[in-house]
């Protein structure tokens, strides 16, 4: 039996090959075209695939398009759903076999959890967006993972993230990276108690677990506000506030989860997991902590068959193709 499991369509597309159920290859798009955060997929990319391993027999997507298409809707770009037909997208590709589905977020629990080696885990994913969650936290143990807290759109930390990034003159979905820098070198406090006040709404639950939610739908971004602060000082000293800010809601989320869930083992997942300064400060709170290669979507390629599977697998991250 060869499966797929693939990531595409939207951003960051991705494939991997199994065998049998063996993880056999893994492989981003962007590796084959170039093309930084290529969405689509790449015809030498998918030859590989082929004459290597062979056709698939199933194809499992990494997320559910028909919520996707209820939620974008719901948020106002209906126009979007016309790329969600996934089986007419991948007869594009030459791809022709059934497709199986599984939600957005349980691709991100089962590729962290399943790879990590561990018998029992908190798991946390937190990105912008799947269908509708943005926000999850899993109980692993044995082969089972069991959602127990989620949280959902609007209320991104994602998005939060992103839309800062934007407010900081960056790129949004692709210089994060230089948002968290800019921590070191401006001032973490300076407006760190006004983007609280204004855009967040924090409390610990009945149910024990940490909530973030936020006062604007930062979908569209955030540039509305402050525009009196330009300078390149005072937008280096936004993006370190809102670094700090960002630190804290985690630290919550990640103290309320290790005093609710029994392993102290931690799987983290999503894009948000990409920050090294935060994870540096979860640190404390567990007894080990697994990020897999390529947290954010692209790395759901390998999920989406293990989620479907429920098996954990002897992971080396070699198997995702490096271009040299």
């Amino acid at each position: 039996m060869i499966i797929w499991g693939m990531v595409g369509n939207s951003h960051d597309a991705s494939l991997a090959v199994f065998v049998d159920n063996k993880l056999a290859w893994a492989s981003l798009s962007k590796d084959f075209s170039d093309v930084p955060n290529d969405p689509d997929f790449n015809w030498t990319q998918l030859e590989v695939a082929k004459q290597s391993y062979g056709l698939p027999d199933k194809v499992i997507w990494y997320e559910r398009p028909f919520l996707k298409t209820l939620r974008q809707f719901a948020a106002g770009q209906g126009w979007l759903a016309k790329e969600n037909n996934i089986k007419k997208y991948l007869n594009k590709w030459g791809i022709n076999c059934p497709i199986e589905y599984i939600d957005h977020h349980e691709s991100h629990a089962a590729y962290g959890y399943y790879t990590s080696g561990f018998q029992d885990a908190t798991i946390i994913c937190i990105d912008s967006i799947g269908e509708f969650e943005t926000f999850t936290i899993w109980n692993g143990t044995g082969t089972q993972i069991q959602k127990v807290y989620r949280q959902k759109y609007p209320h991104s930390i994602g998005l939060f993230y992103s839309a800062m990034t934007q407010r900081c003159g960056l790129k949004a979905n692709a210089e994060e990276y230089i948002l968290s820098d800019y921590a070191i070198k401006g001032d973490r406090y300076a407006y760190l108690d006004a983007i609280e006040k204004d855009f967040t709404d924090q409390k610990m639950l009945k149910n024990g677990f940490w909530q973030v939610r936020f006062k604007e739908n930062l979908h569209r971004g955030c540039n509305w506000w402050r525009p009196e602060l330009q300078s390149e000082k005072e937008l280096i000293d936004i993006g370190a506030s809102t670094q700090e800010a960002f630190e804290r809601m985690m630290m919550r989320i990640s103290t309320s989860a290790s005093f609710k869930l029994p392993s102290k083992n931690l799987v983290l997942t999503g894009g948000c997991a990409l920050n090294k300064l935060m994870v540096k400060q979860l640190k404390p709170n567990w007894d080990s902590i697994w990020i897999p290669p390529n947290p954010g979507d692209p790395g759901s390629c390998i999920g989406a068959v293990l989620g479907m599977e429920r098996t954990h697998i002897d992971f080396d991250p070699k198997v995702w193709y490096n271009k040299v």
